[in-house]
């Protein structure tokens, strides 16, 4: 399918368009800011290396669904990857309902966690060039599944990019490195999917 037939396949990650989320407030290392204002250095091993985790949630009716097994899941990656997050669990929660609140989100919100190794004194790999306590930036949407899609459902498509081996890069991690999903859902896109269908190695 050319690229311009694939502009017409409605994403799974679309949602209703609220005016709310114009006017956002960014959570970035402390402090919340303006939607146009949030950044973080391009020396930033999430940016500059895709060195770091996430996690994404839902709100609803004012409680974060899976909270505490997300949280959990981000600091055993975390630790996998050598990450000091560099703040508790309680304190992670309290930077979440700190972000919600500025945002005056209570219900259909959907929230993505990121946390990189930070800031690097040189664009290299090696994580001991991280030498600034990791970055921390929590971006909360209104957001509500369009109409369209949840009446029609959406369509898959096998692909052959496949899940990483744990040897390699583990699937069970979190990790800002999403190259290969991005691959998979290109291929899916080109076939004329909403999304894709990956396989294990095996």
């Amino acid at each position: 399918m050319s690229a311009e037939n694939q502009k017409h396949i409605p994403s799974t990650h679309d949602s209703e368009h609220d005016e709310r989320n114009d006017n956002l407030k960014i959570y970035v290392d402390g402090e919340l800011l303006p939607k146009q204002d949030a950044k973080v250095s391009v020396y930033d091993s999430g940016f500059m290396m895709g060195d770091g985790v996430w996690e994404g949630m839902r709100l609803y009716k004012g409680k974060l669904a899976f909270v505490d097994e997300h949280l959990e899941r981000l600091y055993e990656s975390a630790y996998f990857l050598d990450i000091d997050i560099g703040v508790s669990r309680d304190e992670m929660k309290a930077i979440l309902k700190l972000t919600l609140d500025a945002n005056n989100m209570s219900d259909n919100a959907h929230v993505r966690l990121m946390v990189s190794r930070g800031r690097k004194t040189k664009p290299f790999q090696d994580p001991r060039l991280s030498q600034f306590g990791s970055t921390i930036v929590v971006i909360a949407e209104h957001s509500v599944v369009r109409e369209d899609t949840a009446n029609t459902g959406v369509t898959l498509a096998t692909v052959p990019i496949v899940r990483g081996l744990p040897t390699t890069q583990d699937p069970k991690l979190n990790s800002h490195c999403k190259l290969n999903c991005i691959m998979a859902l290109n291929h899916a896109l080109k076939a004329g999917a909403n999304e894709a269908l990956m396989l294990d190695p095996h």
